[in-house]
Order: structure tokens, then sequence, then C-alpha cells
């Protein structure tokens, strides 16, 4: 399979998702992506805990990861794990720029701008008292290219870090080869606290891209080679402010103070319980109950909440960098390959309608992929080709082959089973019904079932989204919607998309650049590739009033409550 190529990242921030799945950083199946990264602050720039010992309990609701391994997943609902229990070289700052974590300063670069020198601190420690050492991170680094993991952010590394590309396009049954190009990936030790890495071209954001968890190192007194699986919650160890103490999947997974963490920010309770709810409507009864400290709203419950004298206090609503919609399986042979029968379902949906009955008025109805901030187009700037038209979308349906709904094949739009989800299903299934005369099927799932029927293409239609990684629109795009990228989860392909993204990816003009990632998002959207949007999205969360150190570090890209990728600043009043 062909690798995306590199990108040039800014910031990042966590993939995530409403109802669905979002991508980035990951993907995502409720609102909590895609892909993805640290939301309020490193810890190297975060004020040193000067009140004592860790106090009091916070919980928080959560979704079941489908992966604990950081070199293979692009899941919001992983990724947001990730960070309470790991850290790398560099975390990005509240100002999205990179800052020392585990490195002990800025990279040391050539002069050509291909080999970055990186020292570590001294004295680092996983959890388990082991030293942290420079080929540990080799090790990770080649874990994320190794083509047997298969990792979904390789495409971060890919064609940025020399002999990436070719170790992770390497034949599996070819174990001699494999070896060989595991060797030559551009990644070393020159002692136990240096390293080295050798990029193929001049990369300004590189240290960006080493904020990031396919960076993370590996634990090889736990995992020996780069081909072995990585250990479970309790059995691997760790380099982040906290580590599990407690795991029952489906339940919950119980966080403690890590005692070799080599942050500033010192932990500042004693323990962090992660209680598994898919369903945002029955985590909000759970914290209106007083069970959990801190969750997501769903927007059904926006209007309760408000009117709410005391919620409303507690309720934080920010815009958030998503964008959700339908996503079909192109591949050949799906019923989703039929680029017309995906232009007529996004007809004959009423975006507005939508907005209303499902989301009570809170999100965006919109026909744009990236959001206008990102795009520099206007809002609904593909209404005319996939906006709602139930006639047009009738005509577009004949032209797709079942002119009146006739004969139109079996089609399952797969969701995870939530209140608001069955709300959405019910609302699209009905839609569909009316306009085209067509029944779809409803498929409601687990959440950790959806991410991975969504990983392995093992669905028909789901409604997908992206949460950007980072604040460019090449985010949207690279690794998503060109043939084969490692995060196009639909198999969409587009020979002119592909050819428009590789000269805008390459592109040192600023102004041509992104004006060429307009023309990529005509082409996408007018094309129907891999998803046709419906709404961008608004953040909503509740947080008690004894909670600090959450909405301080919020972010844009907050997955399942305020700051939840830097844990180490919250704190509870709470006795």
């Amino acid at each position: 399979m062909t690798r995306s190529r590199w990108r040039m990242l800014l910031g990042i921030l966590a993939v995530l998702g409403v109802f669905s799945i979002a991508v980035a950083c990951g993907d995502d199946d409720d609102e909590g992506d895609t892909a993805t990264q640290p939301a309020g602050g490193s810890s190297a720039t975060a004020a040193p805990n000067t009140g004592g010992a860790p106090k009091g309990t916070i919980t928080i609701r959560a979704i079941q990861f489908e992966s604990w391994d950081p070199h293979f997943s692009d899941f919001a609902q992983d990724i947001s794990h990730f960070y309470m229990v790991n850290r790398g070289l560099y975390m990005l700052d509240l100002q999205n720029k990179p800052q020392p974590e585990l490195a002990d300063g800025m990279p040391k670069i050539s002069a050509d701008g291909k080999v970055y020198t990186i020292k570590l601190k001294s004295g680092l420690k996983w959890s388990d008292g082991q030293p942290i050492k420079a080929d540990q991170f080799v090790a990770g680094i080649q874990r994320t290219c190794n083509p047997d993991i298969a990792g979904h952010y390789e495409f971060v590394l890919d064609d940025t870090v020399k002999g990436c590309h070719e170790y992770a396009a390497a034949t599996k049954d070819d174990a001699a080869k494999k070896e060989q190009l595991r060797a030559g990936v551009g990644v070393k030790a020159i002692d136990d606290l240096t390293l080295e890495i050798t990029l193929l071209e001049p990369k300004p954001t590189f240290t960006t891209i080493l904020t990031m968890w396919p960076t993370f190192p590996t634990p090889t007194h736990k995992v020996a080679k780069v081909d072995d699986k990585w250990p479970g919650p309790m059995e691997s160890v760790y380099t982040g402010p906290f580590m599990p103490s407690k795991y029952t999947e489906k339940n919950s997974l119980e966080l403690v103070p890590n005692p070799n963490w080599s942050g500033a920010a010192k932990p500042k309770v004693e323990k962090i319980v992660l209680r598994y709810i898919d369903d945002p409507a029955v985590a909000t009864q759970a914290y209106r109950a007083g069970e959990i400290d801190a969750t997501v709203l769903p927007a059904a419950e926006f209007p309760a909440v408000k009117a709410d004298a005391n919620l409303s206090k507690e309720l934080n609503q920010f815009p958030a960098t998503r964008t959700f919609g339908l996503a079909f399986n192109q591949r050949a042979g799906q019923v989703g390959s039929n680029q017309d029968l995906r232009i007529a379902l996004s007809q004959a949906v009423d975006r507005d309608a939508m907005n209303q009955v499902v989301f009570k008025g809170v999100q965006t109805p919109t026909t744009n992929w990236m959001p206008p901030d990102r795009s520099g187009l206007p809002l609904n700037a593909f209404k005319a080709e996939v906006g709602f038209d139930a006639a047009k979308a009738k005509a577009t349906l004949a032209k797709a082959g079942y002119a009146d709904g006739k004969n139109f094949p079996k089609l399952t739009l797969l969701l995870t089973d939530t209140a608001e989800n069955k709300d959405l299903g019910s609302f699209l299934k009905d839609q569909w019904k009316k306009n085209l005369s067509i029944d779809v099927d409803l498929e409601f799932v687990d959440s950790k079932t959806r991410s991975t029927r969504y990983n392995t293409g093992a669905f028909q239609l789901v409604i997908a989204g992206w949460q950007e990684d980072y604040p460019d629109p090449e985010n949207w795009y690279i690794g998503l919607r060109e043939t084969g990228g490692s995060i196009n989860k639909e198999g969409c392909s587009l020979p002119a998309l592909d050819d428009l993204i590789k000269k805008a990816k390459t592109n040192q003009n600023d102004e041509e650049r992104r004006k060429q990632y307009q023309e990529a998002e005509k082409l996408a959207v007018t094309n129907a590739q891999c998803n046709l949007p419906l709404w961008h999205v608004s953040g909503l969360r509740l947080v008690k009033p004894y909670i600090t150190g959450m909405k301080e570090s919020k972010r844009a890209g907050d997955t399942f409550v305020m700051g939840d990728w830097n844990p180490e600043n919250w704190a509870t009043s709470k006795k």
C-alpha cells in the first residue's frame, strides 16, 4: 500500500469526534477523533506544585481505548490516555510551541537542516525505576515505521525521517530484507543520553513532530523487539505524570502519580478515575448525581443545562476545529464506490433541520470539510453541489442507477450505541426514506467495536470526522485524502486530488500553497471523496466548580473533559 507523504506541522491538538469517529490524531466515537495532542500547556512551562502531597480523587468520563500502543493508534480515545501516562522528548505549550519534556533543551540542528541531535535529561526513569535511554527513542520511531505494527500515524515520519518510507513499505514475509530496512531508518543512539535523527530534507517543524505519540520511547525491557506486542495497562511502564493502578476493561481505569515523573508540574491529586461510559447522556446523569466530576455534554441536553441556574455555571462552551459527515467505504465492490449514490445521500439531508432536531441548534451545519477559518472559503461553499436539495437528490440517485429507490442495495449506517446517535440515525434514515424512497439500516455497537471496524474497513457507512492535529489546511488532507494514505480509512482515491496535494505539500510559497488546498477542498467535496460534510462542532464540557487546572488548560482539541492532555495540572478542593 502506498504510504502518505510528509506533513509540515505547526501545532498539534487532539483527534476526536462528537457522535461517531473523529480521526486525527485520531478517530473517535464520541465527543471525545484524529487524530491528537496536549490540551493546555507543557509541564515544562507549568508552575511547580508547591501544595505538598497530592490530595483527593478526580473522576471523569472517558471512552474505552482500542489500543494501548502509542506507535499504532490514531484514535483520540486512545491518545488522551497516552498523554496521562506517557510523554516524549517535547511537549506543546499554550501557544502550540514545542518545549523540552524528556529532552534536555531544544535540538541541535546541522547546518543543512537534516540532522537533529537531542540530549536527554540525566537521571530519567521509567515508572518501574529502570533508566530511560536514547536507544529506546530509536526503538519507538522504528516501531512506528515498522510494517508489522502498521502505525496509523506513520505518515508523520514517512518521507521525513530517512529510510522510514522504505521500511514501512517492506514485505512482511521477507525477514532479512525487513531487518536491513529497519537498520536503515535514520535514527540512532550516540550514547545513552544522545539521540541523532537524520531527515531526508530540512523540516522546520520537525521538533513539533517530536511532541507526538508516534515518537514516544519504547520500554525495551518490556518490548524487546520492534515486532513485539505492546503490553497492557497493568503490565507496561510509563514516562508521564500518572500510571495505572487498577484496570477493568469497559468499566474503569484508575491512575496514581508516577513516582519517577520528571516534569516540573507534579501531580496534585492522589488518584484519577476514568469511568468508561460510551453514552454522553448517561455520563451527564452521573455528573448530575455527583458520581463524576467532569464530562462532555451532549447537544440534546444543552438547553436544559443552560436553563439550570447552577449547572449553567459549570458549562464550558468553545469552538472546536472538528467536522463530521457521511463517510462511505469506497473500496471496489462496496455500495459506497458509486460516486453519484454518495452525492445523492448528501443532497437528501436537510442539515439545518438536523441541527435543530438532533443538536438543538448547537452545531454549525456545513458543506465544507475544513472550517472556514482554516480554508479561507465561505461557510457552505459547496451547497450547490452537495447541499440539501430533495429534487436534485432524486435526480442524482437516478443517475446512480436507482431511480425512485428501485433495486437499491442493502446499506447499513454504523453508529456507536448512544442516545444521541439513535436520534441522529433515526433522523438520517427518515430523510433518506422521505427524499429518496430508500431504506438504510442502522447498526449500533460499542465504541471499541466501532473503532476497530472503522480502522479495518469493516463498514459500509459511518458518521465520521476529523479533529485537526495542527492549525494548517494541509492537516485536513495529507494522510486522509491521498490514495493509500495511512489514515484514509474509506479507501477513497482521486488521482487529480493526489496530484494537487503532492504539489501543495512541498510548495514553499505559502499564499499559493493555501490556494492549492482550497482547490483540493473543492475537488474532494464535489467528488464526494471519503467524507461528505454535515456539521462543524461546538465543544461542550461540564466541570465541577471544585476542580481547577482543567479549564485553565483547555484547548479546542479537548476530548472528554477540559485540559485532558495535562492531568498534572488538575486539582480538587473536594474533601
